[in-house]
């Protein structure tokens, strides 16, 4: 009886290999298998496993991307609105340097300032009621913002004003309202969809300033204090603290620039900017100052 020869069956013996310089981000697997046939001998055949391929993640450097985030961070903060809600401000910009009415003299000037985007201020008038003392109308505005009324004093200590060099000081006091404020909705849509001019607002403001006037130019340093409450917005706490310089140009005309620091504190924060204003007062007179009678001399009779 003959005997049949059966062939073997092909058995494959997977196993794995990695290449013998991988890449940076991936690694590839080779697929090996060993094929033995009676009639063809053993060969080895190699191909890629598409499905194997294991991404790397790339290795990055935390210390090194935090510091430039963190420095653009603190100036957006320094320079941008904060994204929290706010009262409006009674008065924005300073006044200048103090003591530059009189009793009898009217004032006309304008400033402007930051905070406010892009800037706020706006015009004011004075009334020398005294040497020592004037009241002041006003208003302030901040585009789209708010727009707001004031009536003030200020009260000023300056007895040596008639020389060219000479100090003074003086302290202000004023109330103001009208409409506006910031409200930061962080849901769309917003809760409250009310406008800034639906908003009423009210105020007030107290501070003072200190200067030495140099003939035609004077340096001086300032200070206010304000709070504010508006509808559907925190009651609102305001600060500014700066100095500047202010010069005359004219015989009546007075300009001035200052910068500082301003501060805003409510129920949702505190933030701090910076703070600078300018301005222009022209003042002349509008009633003359009654001179004191020169005390006459005694008669003298001679016979």
């Amino acid at each position: 009886m003959a005997r049949v020869r059966v062939p073997r069956p092909v058995t494959s013996r997977p196993s794995v290999q990695a290449p013998a310089h991988p890449g940076p981000a991936t690694t590839q697997v080779l697929v090996s298998r060993r094929l033995t046939s009676p009639l063809h001998g053993t060969a080895r055949l190699e191909r890629p496993a598409l499905a194997s391929v294991i991404p790397r993640p790339a290795t990055i450097d935390c210390r090194a991307s935090r510091r430039p985030h963190s420095l653009l961070l603190f100036l957006l903060a320094a320079l941008l609105p904060a994204c929290m809600s706010y009262g409006p401000p009674v008065r924005s910009p300073g006044y200048g340097a103090p003591g530059r009415i009189r009793q009898g003299q009217l004032e006309i000037g304008g400033a402007v300032a930051h905070p406010g985007n892009p800037g706020s201020g706006g015009p004011f008038i004075g009334y020398g009621l005294r040497d020592w003392a004037s009241i002041e109308i006003g208003a302030d505005f901040s585009y789209r913002q708010w727009a707001l009324g004031y009536l003030g004093g200020r009260f000023t200590y300056a007895p040596k004003r008639d020389r060219k060099l000479h100090g003074a000081l003086d302290g202000e006091l004023g109330v103001g309202g009208g409409a506006g404020g910031q409200f930061y909705c962080p849901q769309d849509p917003c809760a409250d969809a009310r406008r800034w001019t639906d908003r009423a607002a009210l105020g007030g403001y107290v501070g003072g300033g200190a200067g030495y006037h140099f003939s035609f130019f004077a340096l001086y340093a300032r200070g206010r204090f304000q709070a504010t409450a508006a509808e559907g917005l925190p009651s609102t706490l305001f600060g500014t603290l700066h100095g500047g310089m202010q010069f005359r140009i004219a015989r009546h005309v007075d300009i001035f620039a200052s910068g500082g620091l301003f501060g805003l504190h409510n129920s949702e924060g505190n933030v701090y900017n910076p703070y600078w204003d300018v301005g222009l007062s022209v003042y002349f007179d509008v009633l003359r100052r009654k001179q004191r009678p020169a005390a006459r001399a005694p008669h003298r009779m001679s016979f």
